[in-house]
């Protein structure tokens, strides 16, 4: 049996159709196995409705993959604005601990006149002791499930080298042309000059007849100060 339940936490975004708990379920099952009845829960929530022990749980997290990335008051602040207007989607065990979590951000931008959504991929994190133990493949997966019955034309984030066939396992394909930027107007942050490549995976007709030209760009997103995606 497949050690875990996912609680979907979604903000601010039209995916109504997970509202309905079989439909959650449903795409669970198709991604894991019929057997996960008994383990899975879904629900949706507002990043600030999550309860206080989820938040220290992602905090906690956080210190794991960035040490005293929680240390600054004024840094905190900033992220759990920006949080706010995002979805997180968090994994638990079968025993209700909280095992891993991922951002998944989404924007509009303008290519070569074109108007697209896009939405992306930001900290995926899984505790040091569940690793490699396929919890992290499957947060991955549904984040890609979730994020391909939205309405993004495409999906974009990027990732070190080493972490490419990971997330090729989830659905995403590398895209070493793009250049991603993310921070602010005054402090970009370019995806090439940081030593990251673009992951990407298209969806829409739009996207898919211009996949060619947009896998060319570089992709402004504007997110705010020291944030990539």
């Amino acid at each position: 049996m497949n050690p875990f339940e996912s609680l979907l936490v979604l903000v601010n975004v039209p995916l109504s159709w997970l509202n309905v708990s079989v439909a959650g379920k449903q795409l669970l099952y198709q991604l894991f196995a019929p057997n996960l009845e008994e383990l899975m829960k879904t629900d949706t929530y507002h990043y600030f409705a999550l309860p206080d022990a989820d938040k220290q749980a992602i905090d906690r997290l956080s210190n794991v993959y960035w040490p005293g990335i929680t240390d600054d008051p004024e840094r905190i602040k900033q992220l759990r604005e920006y949080y706010e207007q995002i979805i997180v989607l968090v994994m638990y065990d079968d025993d209700g601990k909280l095992v891993g979590s991922v951002k998944m951000p989404s924007t509009t931008i303008f290519l070569n006149q074109q108007r697209y959504h896009v939405t992306g991929l930001s900290e995926v994190m899984i505790d040091p002791a569940y690793r490699h133990k396929g919890f992290g493949i499957s947060l991955i997966m549904t984040a890609y499930a979730l994020i391909q019955h939205d309405d993004a034309d495409f999906t974009i984030f990027t990732c070190t080298p080493d972490l490419v066939p990971f997330y090729e396992q989830g659905g995403w394909q590398s895209s070493p042309q793009t250049v991603l930027i993310g921070g602010s107007a005054a402090d970009p942050i370019a995806s090439d000059k940081i030593g990251t490549v673009a992951m990407m995976s298209f969806f829409t007709p739009a996207a898919m007849d211009n996949q060619a030209e947009i896998e060319k760009s570089t992709i402004q997103l504007n997110v705010g100060e020291k944030i990539m995606w």
